[in-house]
């Protein structure tokens, strides 16, 4: 079991490194080289902080041999996923990255790795892992804390010739609270959002630790509505109207989109600490 291990360590490693052999490495794992990019990219991620770097380039190696080691696969989802978002921060970082040694290559390792440990999450603690979450129970922790919505977003300020706001007049606030008023109050006796207003409808989910792009306070407002219910929610110089929906409706799948997301809230430390002991069996030198 001892040798398989040793094996499977160094198969993985070596599939984690790509130096040359005239190539002097920053760290090694376990003895074996590990490609300089990834340090550089965790060097950048801890501002330098040597301690910090050994610990993450040892849970990263932990976590794609431990994901290796149960045969485990990505779903054509993920890598559709993986693909999306490495395009996306190549687009925005690429010259970042590039002047500090960093190709795109190195950044779809990192961000497979992170699908991975997503992976290996839902390995441990899915209906056949080691210690399984009832499936109710994460259905419940997803009910409590997330809300699915529909809502437009109108502003009480206008805008002048030069881009600057500039107040709007009491006169033409009301109009526009009172149109988005009527537009719950239509909702709120059956008719459909999008039929309520010409204002562009968008639909999202919201959770309880962050109100995310609304504004704070956004949560505890929508949180007062009952499923299907409308209202208007005026914050600052912005007015919101909202109809809560049901967080499980099919259209959207949010259950299933944040699923993982939720079992990392209600087992991430147990989790964590797991991959602490992996991480334990890689040796950064």
């Amino acid at each position: 079991m001892k040798k398989f291990l040793s094996l499977l360590i160094a198969t993985v490693i070596f599939a984690l490194s790509f130096s040359s052999c005239s190539q002097i490495a920053k760290v090694r794992v376990n003895g074996t080289k590990i490609d300089n990019e990834v340090y550089y990219y965790f060097e950048d991620l801890y501002k330098k902080d040597k301690v910090q770097i050994k610990q993450a380039i040892s849970r990263y190696v932990a976590i794609n041999s431990e994901f290796s080691a149960h045969s485990l696969t990505l779903s054509s989802t993920q890598k559709s996923e993986l693909s999306k978002k490495v395009n996306d921060l190549w687009h925005i970082y690429s010259v970042y990255y590039s002047n500090i040694g960093i190709s795109k290559q190195t950044i779809y390792k990192i961000e497979t790795s992170k699908f991975y440990e997503d992976t290996l999450l839902d390995y441990y603690y899915g209906p056949e892992g080691q210690s399984p979450v009832d499936e109710e129970s994460i259905k419940k922790y997803f009910k409590e804390n997330y809300i699915a919505i529909n809502f437009a977003t109108d502003y009480l300020f206008n805008i002048n010739e030069t881009g600057a706001m500039v107040s709007m007049s009491d006169s033409e606030k009301a109009s526009i609270i009172n149109n988005l008023s009527r537009s719950a109050d239509l909702v709120n006796t059956g008719s459909l959002i999008e039929t309520t207003t010409d204002r562009e409808i968008h639909n999202t989910i919201i959770n309880s630790s962050s109100d995310g792009s609304f504004p704070t306070g956004f949560y505890k407002e929508v949180e007062k509505l009952e499923v299907n219910g409308a209202t208007t929610i005026i914050i600052g110089d912005y007015i919101f109207l909202v109809q809560r929906i049901d967080v499980f409706d099919e259209t959207y799948n949010y259950y299933g989109a944040h699923r993982t997301e939720c079992l990392r809230a209600m087992k991430g430390n147990d989790f964590n600490a797991l991959v602490d002991q992996w991480s334990q069996n890689y040796k950064v030198n």
